[in-house]
């Protein structure tokens, strides 16, 4: 049969090229790099950037997180709310350098502009949203980045994860 024969002559052929790569070959053939030796020289590594402490590089690392959201159908950023503040009303510094005594652990933003929160407050995990109160403290807003809050005229923005010392 002829079609047997055609096939006959390519499975010899593929055979012979097998055999010839494997048994000798020619000077293409990869072989291991043996490892270094001690009287070698020095073997190089590239240099390897370690982070600090136990969580991610900041959101602000990360900008296509923030530009172009996962959750909405047009991956556009929420439009940022126009706030009218008064003018008779002077913006207040902060009457004590000490923030809040809780960790903002992580949030979580919808595509309707609405957020909740964890954070850690005396070593116990719960949830918050905007209008809740830790402590003295209230939720002002859950925004990507973070969590507003205030106490009377105190007003901190808390950024994920655990402050700096």
């Amino acid at each position: 049969n002829r079609r047997m024969l055609i096939l006959l002559g390519v499975a010899v052929s593929l055979g012979a090229i097998y055999a010839v790569i494997q048994l000798g070959g020619g000077n293409d053939t990869a072989r291991p790099v043996p490892p270094p030796s001690a009287e070698g020289g020095v073997v190089r590594t590239p240099p390897i950037a370690y982070e600090e402490g136990p969580f991610l590089p900041p959101l602000s690392s990360f900008p296509a997180i923030a530009n172009r959201p996962l959750f909405r159908p047009d991956r556009r950023p929420p439009a940022q709310p126009v706030v009218d503040v008064p003018v008779n009303q002077p913006v207040t510094q902060p009457a004590t350098d000490r923030p809040p005594d809780f960790v903002v652990v992580s949030v979580v933003t919808g595509p309707n502009g609405r957020g909740a929160a964890s954070v850690r407050v005396n070593g116990e995990t719960r949830r918050v949203y905007a209008g809740d109160m830790v402590g003295n403290w209230r939720i002002d807003a859950i925004r990507h980045d973070g969590v507003q809050v205030s106490s009377g005229r105190e007003r901190w923005a808390l950024p994920v994860g655990e402050p700096e010392d």
